[in-house]
């Protein structure tokens, strides 16, 4: 597709359709996409402001809510949502049905226990027979690698009545497992902080119960544990299932593990880097997303490989080094959310997007994440800056009809039409603008080599299609960028389709 037509006396210059970000080359090739794209949104080529987040906001005073879990109970026959939320702030636990609705209810403490000391715990779901229950009930289990494993039990029906929500430790032989992942019917646990090399896995199905097989018993039907030493002090980081495997990621390596019983399991170091960061891992059916210290990789089965990094080269470089540890990320709709710290921020402020089907990246400042939870439904996220705060990552401005009001700029490449000789000059843009709920102030800038000239156009609420407008700008260059913002803080939603035209007059020496 050309974006350049040069005739006599001018250049028509088309960007069709808004794309993303594409940072790895300062002239431009590929006009849909930008240098920089601050808090906007392309669905189907078209620019437009991002969405407002729906918020739900609890009191926890100066507490943030570090971890988000959902806990979705298959076998519970109670009125409403079987998802459940459980939360992780201050050292205590919470629960509530679903979360438009009511406040959470704090989980009892197990004997001993009157604060968990971290409030970053792994988790996952399960379910047990426990005797006289009337059905199988479902179990949330829950690890980090200060407090150990823990089971969570809803009320449930039984000869012995267990009218009560309850939290017990688990006996996991002394080990205290910083990650947990449940694999063929087993619960594996690893990040063990005095065995960072061991894996240690329970009987199947029995998340509760991690000792060998004894006298008389299979020994696949036990408990156990693998060592998988690196010798240069690496340790276990995260556990994933993938597919009909299991993934074990340490900080510079990962390996994969292959079948169901202890008898028949194989390890198999794969090529490439490993997972620093656990929280940056999302898995997306045949390969996994995940982020280093000098940008994003992809695992795809086979092995770990750099991804796509120089299209976000210069946005990666503001992410804070010292506070990468706190980046998290998912997988929702086929979207990968990395939250990260940039400038001198110690938690994370800015969002990065990456769209799987389209192969675009989309950057949202000013949004302050500490962990991030994917429903089939909703993207949910607590606030790394408002203690309390859980928020509904919203998409689509236009349709939902709620602007974010965060300043959005839309910036292109340098263009100069491979013709360094050709002065440029007397630049008109076209653009087509729909406005809900107006006026909206567009700014739209031509920046030269030379200078910078900036024209403010206020759109009122359009009632039908978008009606063209023009921007005309005076002065000449060699090369030139436009750059599309609109003013702080306007909360009426818009959207530019069928991208820009230019018409630039041309000289040649």
């Amino acid at each position: 597709m050309a974006y350049f037509t040069l005739k006599a006396y001018d250049a028509d210059v088309f960007l069709p359709a808004f794309a993303g970000l594409k940072q790895d080359s300062e002239i431009a090739s590929d006009l849909r996409y930008a240098m920089t794209a601050e808090n906007v949104e392309t669905p189907r080529g078209v620019l437009q402001p991002m969405a407002a987040p729906t918020v739900f906001d609890y009191s926890f005073t100066g507490v943030r809510i570090e971890t988000l879990a959902r806990f979705h109970r298959r076998w519970y026959t109670g009125t409403g949502s079987k998802d459940w939320m459980v939360i992780a702030a201050g050292g205590k636990l919470y629960y509530k049905q679903s979360m438009d609705t009511g406040s959470f209810t704090q989980l009892p403490f197990p004997t001993g226990v009157t604060a968990w000391q971290s409030n970053v715990w792994s988790f996952a779901t399960y379910e047990i027979n426990p005797a006289g229950s009337a059905s199988s009930v479902d179990v949330l289990l829950m690890s980090n690698s200060l407090d150990g494993m823990i089971i969570i039990t809803p009320p449930y029906t039984a000869t012995v009545n267990h009218p009560n929500w309850t939290v017990d430790k688990v006996d996991t032989n002394g080990k205290k497992f910083g990650v947990i992942e449940r694999y063929a019917e087993r619960i594996w646990g690893g990040a063990i902080p005095d065995d960072p090399d061991m894996l240690v896995y329970s009987r199947p199905y029995d998340p509760t119960n991690w000792t060998a097989a004894g006298e008389g018993e299979e020994p696949e039907d036990g408990a156990g544990d693998i060592n998988q030493p690196s010798w240069d002090g690496d340790s276990f980081t995260a556990l994933r299932a993938f597919g009909s495997q299991l993934l074990a990621f340490k900080k510079t390596r990962v390996w994969r593990i292959l079948g169901t019983d202890p008898g028949e399991y194989t390890f198999k170091e794969q090529y490439g880097g490993g997972a620093p960061y656990v929280g940056t891992i999302a898995v997306d059916t045949e390969r996994i997303f995940m982020a280093e210290t000098d940008g994003l990789s992809l695992y795809d089965g086979l092995s770990v490989s750099d991804f796509r990094r120089p299209m976000i080269e210069r946005l990666w470089k503001t992410v804070n080094r010292s506070a990468m540890d706190q980046m998290c990320a998912v997988l929702y709709k086929n979207k990968y959310y990395l939250a990260i710290p940039t400038g001198n921020s110690s938690v994370n402020n800015a969002l990065i997007v990456y769209d799987t089907e389209e192969g675009t990246f989309l950057y949202y400042t000013d949004i302050y994440i500490e962990s991030m939870l994917a429903t089939e439904d909703a993207l949910y996220a607590t606030s790394s800056s408002v203690p309390g705060k859980i928020f509904i990552i919203n998409f689509d401005s236009w349709e939902t009809g709620v602007c974010s009001g965060k300043p959005t700029k839309w910036e292109t490449p340098w263009m100069d039409f491979g013709r360094k000789s050709y002065a440029k000059g007397g630049y008109e843009v076209y653009f087509s603008p729909e406005v809900k709920g107006g006026p909206v102030t567009f700014r739209f800038s031509i920046q030269t080599e030379k200078k910078i000239k900036t024209k403010n156009v206020t759109v009122q609420t359009t009632t039908f299609k978008a009606k063209q407008k023009k921007v005309r700008f005076g002065g000449t260059s060699r090369k030139f960028k436009l750059i599309i913002e609109t003013i702080s803080q306007q909360d009426a939603v818009w959207r530019l389709t069928g991208g820009i035209q230019m018409v630039v007059e041309t000289d040649p020496d």
